[in-house]
């Protein structure tokens, strides 16, 4: 399908006469409405200046279009902007290096669809040069703030981000919580998200049908907020570190048909730490796909497929955890999270050597020390899948697992640091019709939440029911 490519010029002026485009928001936080215009109204650019930046509210997002940015962009306080199916952005980089960044003080909506995704992307330029190193760091992140109300995120490709803070970046500032997130010269996140104790709860934040791919840390960091993560992939996130999703106190919700493939450290981690309130760190994580991940951590002892730790809690049932560091990781110690209301089984673990084998349950003897299997609260359970390695081969249509290797380390001590590569071209992780995977997961637990509603009401979001099938996908 030809999209129609434009580039869009803004000019920002200091006087109110002049008549700025028309705004794509609403007063209310709330998903913004049809744009009524004058058709007689002629819209002169009388500066041949492209690109857009600034008060996003000032610019007329047209579907199938491209926009150059150049600049920070930004979401006012209650106010609320929809970008529509089949929008590009391109982050230029700035004159000194800048990384420009998304800020949301109000509500933002990116609804992609199926067939018209939305793309936040870095510029060619930067694509190819010599700053690409597989992880990001080419443009900001999407950073929603202590007075955000809903950022909702559909059928959208969110790549190379994760650039460095600068000084008046929202990441550095209180906006973030607890002073700030993160300090100038830090690299960031693609997708951030803040609910900090004693200011708004209220707001939904929702990914779905989306991908994200190549950052320096954590992809997603959440510090509180009802939360749904669904159908979407997660493909090399972290250099050294950083969880594909890292959830923080306050965030609870659920986690349900994503795909995460050759990560840093975890796929999902839950964490009763932070800014957010304490005590609801519910995370349910089911029927996701994990492959490959855990091996860039620095540290020995992390790198996790699911993580749980201090005080978080959840149903972690149907995942499907392949040749990772580590697998279903209870932590143990001061940092232990809340063993009576977790509930684990159900989950499909392959290994095609003895390490991966060894660590399913991170042992005692690593530097992990994982709870299950290692403490009489937390058994190993009876309804897991588990074998020697090569056993229980899932049968993926288009990927073997059982060609990983360690690049020459024989132990998950060391970790592989370099290995960014990205997924084999062809990969498909649906299951094939004689997969033993197809069958034996649980579907009788219930939501966090059973639905996910905007501000205004425009949107409900519903939770995907569980699957008997182990991981993400089912046959095709």
């Amino acid at each position: 399908m030809c999209r129609k490519m434009k580039k869009i010029t803004i000019l920002f002026w200091m006087f109110s006469a002049i008549i700025m485009l028309a705004s794509c928001t609403s007063e209310d936080d709330g998903p913004a409405g049809e744009q009524i215009t004058d058709p007689d109204e002629e819209i002169v650019d009388p500066v041949p200046e492209s690109g857009i930046l600034g008060d996003m509210t000032e610019i007329n997002f047209e579907a199938n279009t491209t926009y150059e940015v150049v600049g920070d962009l930004m979401v006012p306080v209650g106010e609320a902007v929809t970008i529509p199916e089949g929008v590009t952005l391109e982050f230029q980089e700035g004159e000194n290096g800048e990384a420009w960044f998304v800020e949301v003080f109000g509500s933002l909506y990116i609804l992609g669809e199926e067939d018209a995704r939305v793309t936040l992307t870095a510029s060619e330029d930067l694509i190819n040069s010599a700053k690409n190193q597989g992880i990001g760091q080419l443009w900001g992140g999407l950073i929603g703030t202590n007075t955000t109300g809903d950022l909702v995120v559909q059928y959208t490709d969110i790549l190379h981000a994760g650039g460095t803070t600068r000084e008046e970046n929202a990441m550095a500032l209180p906006a973030t919580g607890g002073g700030g997130e993160l300090s100038a010269g830090d690299a960031s996140y693609a997708m951030y998200f803040v609910r900090e104790a004693e200011f708004r709860q209220d707001g939904i934040f929702v990914l779905t049908h989306s991908k994200i791919a190549f950052t320096p840390d954590d992809a997603i960091r959440i510090n509180g907020g009802k939360t749904l993560m669904s159908y979407n992939t997660f493909e090399v996130t972290g250099g050294t570190g950083g969880d594909a999703v890292n959830i923080k106190a306050g965030s609870n919700g659920d986690f349900a048909f994503n795909l995460f493939y050759n990560l840093a450290t975890n796929a999902l981690k839950t964490a009763d730490t932070g800014p957010g309130e304490r005590g609801i760190a519910q995370t349910n994580f089911y029927n996701n796909t994990i492959l490959n991940s855990g091996y860039r951590r620095a540290e020995s002892g992390r790198g996790a497929g699911l993580n749980y730790e201090s005080d978080a809690f959840g149903d972690v049932y149907n995942n499907l955890l392949v040749n990772n560091r580590f697998g279903l990781r209870l932590v143990a110690g001061e940092d232990e999270p809340n063993v009576s209301e977790i509930n684990y089984g159900y989950n499909w673990y392959y290994g095609a050597v003895q390490t991966v084998v060894d660590e399913f349950y991170p042992s005692a003897n690593t530097a992990s020390v994982g709870l299950i299997g290692n403490d009489p609260r937390t058994p190993i359970a009876a309804s897991d899948v588990t074998g020697d390695p090569l056993e229980n081969n899932p049968l993926f249509v288009n990927f073997d697992p059982s060609t990983f290797e360690y690049s020459g380390e024989e132990s998950t001590d060391e970790p592989l640091r370099r290995n960014v590569d990205p997924m084999p071209a062809g990969a498909d992780f649906h299951l094939q019709a004689g997969s033993p995977a197809l069958s034996g997961g649980i579907t009788d637990f219930n939501f966090v939440h059973d639905s996910y509603i905007t501000l205004d009401g425009n949107l409900t979001f519903t939770p995907p029911s569980p699957e008997e099938f182990f991981g993400a996908f089912g046959t095709n």
